[in-house]
């Protein structure tokens, strides 16, 4: 059974992964353009970050509202959307697996993914 700790940790991982993804179209959206592959790289890493956001709002009961979560990580990187990624996937675990909703192995491969792609 899911408990309110699990509950809280995939709450924070979603807010991490959708401020990484903000924080890429922010970098793209502001000039001077990056190059071409840093674009594509940064535009990969958004998108895959809301993927992975997507994924795991999908784990929580409709009625969860989401509180910002303050790391130590988010609040001293925000700027980096990676950083933000990696908070997401500390976040993981501090609980374990078994405390998470059903379905979280998924989103924790997820990460790991983008942090092997992208970090």
């Amino acid at each position: 059974m899911t408990g309110a700790d699990g509950l809280a940790v995939i709450s924070g991982v979603i807010l991490l992964l959708e401020a990484a993804a903000d924080r890429c179209l922010n970098i793209l959206a502001a000039g001077p353009a990056p190059g071409l592959e840093e674009s594509f790289a940064l535009s990969d890493l958004g998108l895959a970050a809301r993927l992975a956001a997507s994924q795991a709002r999908r784990l929580l009961p409709v009625d969860i509202e989401l509180d910002d979560v303050q790391t130590a990580e988010s609040s001293q990187r925000r700027d980096d959307p990676i950083e933000l990624v990696r908070a997401a996937e500390a976040l993981t675990r501090t609980v374990p697996i078994e405390a998470l909703p059903v379905g979280s192995s998924r989103v924790v491969v997820a990460l790991c993914d983008l942090l092997r792609d992208h970090g």
